[in-house]
């Protein structure tokens, strides 16, 4: 007879509750008759084990018995202070207080060789209070509403039922069923605002699936071949794993890493500055190329504006609408900003304002910068989508392509 299998049935007769005979033969690759004999052994020993006949018969334990202290071996005592200790200061989860007791119980200090604590440097009240509210939620089955802004850059309300609650990485997350979808959705914890815990109830929800790889994901992912100067050591090794990261002779380092390709992506990439280069794929070199580009444009002109964008293409888009007279017409013949003001034209070489281009587009007889077509399509398509709502970035660009050749800098480079 295994004093270990013995304990471990104790273990889960503690856990849940009630087993029937086969399922824990099966547990222990071991026959019926010898878990028969095992809870005899328990019986004998003073452990208030007892079978129930009948088809939702089975072993249990009776109410409110518990484990002394010296169930635990001086390794696992050690083993369940250590772990505590680890959630010591994660909000919610009263680690501390448990920690205390079970310290008292076995009588031994708690470990002082390790602490962990996962609140944000400078403190998060909001990250606590809804850690809090998404714990008692799940503990009571009970359905939520929130809003959630995703990396897609969409706002949008929500109604879930909550599951589990995971750290990883560098954040906290939420796994629950979705109640529009009715299939799990993972939501950062950070991004939700406006949470309710509802009086509705629901019935337990499956297993959560893994966090990363136990579903599809929602968007394509990209392989990414970046090169970092050697003054972003540190946070290379922050945010990737070191088989990612390769020394370069000339000290930069190179990372291949792949990434769900959405603005979050973009985004990121963006926030290490003039540091890094994409090397490849070509797409996203070029497109954060664009958005630098319009970083650029936004923070040197702060008085540019293209609300008037859609007004001025879209007439000249139907059959109805009178042939455009680039002459009378007051936008520019490059980029199509609205030329209302008399400061927003350009110069020609001697000084005089320009009768056809903006200021950002055209100074002193000069293009500013060389700049295709397409290029310039690409750089306001997404400030038309803005200007436009509903107008996706991929109709701006349609409008465009059909709008710009008319126009004067395009029809005269013929690019």
């Amino acid at each position: 007879m295994s004093q270990a299998r013995l304990f471990e049935l104790v273990y889960l007769l503690l856990e849940k509750g009630k087993l029937s005979a086969a399922e824990l033969a099966e547990r222990f690759e071991v026959s019926v008759r010898t878990i028969y004999r095992d809870v005899d052994a328990l019986s004998a020993a003073g452990v208030p084990v007892y079978t129930q006949p009948g088809r939702n018969g089975g072993v249990a334990l009776m109410e409110q018995y518990v484990l002394s202290r010296a169930s635990f071996s001086e390794e696992e005592q050690t083993q369940l202070l250590t772990a505590l200790r680890s959630l010591s200061g994660t909000p919610g989860l009263g680690a501390d207080q448990a920690l205390d007791k079970l310290s008292g119980l076995f009588r031994r200090a708690q470990p002082d060789w390790l602490e962990v604590d996962l609140s944000r440097w400078g403190g998060d009240k909001r990250i606590q209070n809804t850690f809090n509210a998404l714990r008692d939620a799940i503990l009571s089955r009970k359905a939520i509403s929130f809003t959630y802004s995703d990396s897609y850059g969409k706002t949008t309300a929500r109604q879930v039922l909550p599951a589990k609650l995971v750290f990883k990485g560098q954040a906290w997350y939420l796994q629950g069923i979705s109640l529009d979808a009715q299939s799990y959705r993972t939501f950062k914890l950070s991004r939700i605002r406006d949470l309710t815990v509802t009086e509705r109830t629901l019935p337990t929800p499956p297993a959560a699936p893994p966090i990363d790889g136990g579903t599809a994901p929602t968007c394509p992912m990209v392989r990414l071949t970046l090169r970092f100067s050697p003054a972003l050591a540190y946070r290379l090794y922050d945010e990737f794993d070191p088989e990612q990261i390769t020394p370069l002779p000339d000290g930069s380092l190179r990372v291949e890493a792949e990434f769900p390709e959405d603005n979050w992506v973009y985004g990121y990439l963006l926030s290490f500055g003039p540091l890094v280069e994409i090397l490849a794929p070509a797409r996203v070199r070029k497109r954060i190329a664009e958005l630098a580009r319009q970083i650029i444009f936004r923070c040197e002109n702060p008085d540019t504006r293209c609300q008037g964008l859609g007004a001025i293409i879209e007439p000249s888009l139907t059959k109805e609408a009178p042939p455009m007279n680039k002459e009378t017409t007051p936008f520019c013949q490059s980029c199509a900003m609205p030329l209302t003001d008399p400061a927003l034209r350009g110069t020609e070489a001697d000084g005089t304002p320009s009768k056809h281009y903006c200021k950002y587009c055209y100074d002193k007889g000069k293009f500013a910068g060389e700049m295709t077509m397409e290029e310039m399509i690409d750089f306001c398509a997404p400030m038309m989508s803005k200007a436009n709502p509903g107008m996706t970035e991929d109709a701006a660009r349609e409008q465009m392509r059909k709008f710009f050749p008319q126009m004067l800098r395009w029809k005269k480079t013929g690019d």
